[in-house]
Parts: C-alpha cells; sequence; structure tokens
C-alpha cells in the first residue's frame, strides 16, 4: 500500500475523502457515506481538522465505550502534542473507522 502514503504537504480531509473515495470505487462502502463526508468536512467551516479530530475521539469512545468525559480528557491529551503526531493518530483513527464501514457495508442487509 505504497499510494497510501500521504504527501508532505496533503492535508488530513484531501487523504481522507480520497481513501474513501478508494473504498467506494472498490465497492466496499456506499457512495453515500462519501457524500455525506464531502457535505460534512464542507459544512464544517474554519478549522475542519479540530472537528474532525473531536469527531474521531468520540466515534472511537463510543465504539469502545468510553464515557463522553473520558473522550474529552483523550482529545485535550491529544491536543498538547506536536501538529505531527496529532495528524499521524489521526489518520490512524480514521483508517480504523473505515474498516469499520467497511466491515458493516460488507454485512448490510440486502435492499428489498
Amino acid at each position: 500500500m505504497a499510494d497510501d502514503m500521504p504527501e508532505p504537504l496533503e492535508d488530513l480531509e484531501y487523504w481522507f475523502l480520497r481513501r474513501v473515495a478508494r473504498a467506494v470505487e472498490a465497492g466496499e462502502v456506499s457512495v453515500d457515506l462519501l457524500t455525506e463526508l464531502q457535505a460534512g468536512i464542507e459544512g464544517a467551516g474554519e478549522g475542519p481538522q479540530k472537528e474532525l479530530y473531536a469527531l474521531g475521539v468520540k466515534e472511537v469512545a463510543e465504539r469502545v465505550e468510553i464515557p463522553q468525559e473520558r473522550a474529552e480528557a483523550m482529545l485535550a491529551a491529544l491536543q498538547v502534542h506536536p501538529p505531527m503526531i496529532r495528524e499521524l493518530v489521526m489518520r490512524l483513527i480514521l483508517e480504523l473507522w473505515l474498516a469499520d464501514e467497511r466491515m458493516k457495508y460488507r454485512h448490510r442487509e440486502p435492499p428489498t
């Protein structure tokens, strides 16, 4: 997966949308997921990475059943690290989220 390595100046949002677009092209997730993500990122306005960090931490916390207060503390702890570390952690979280979305899509109920 060498082509999955980020370009030096590629921002998190672009990288993530590209990863989801590849999953859509491969038939691994619904195109609706990509559309929703694009709208969410565009609607985030200023500072979308900060919102993606918060959403990513919240998503992981919900999936592993960590209380919201603990998730907020995790986000605060993440914010004190250098930007490069925060971005690497977010990329890992987003990859895990996308893997989960792929699994849910594979196991969805067939349309009637």
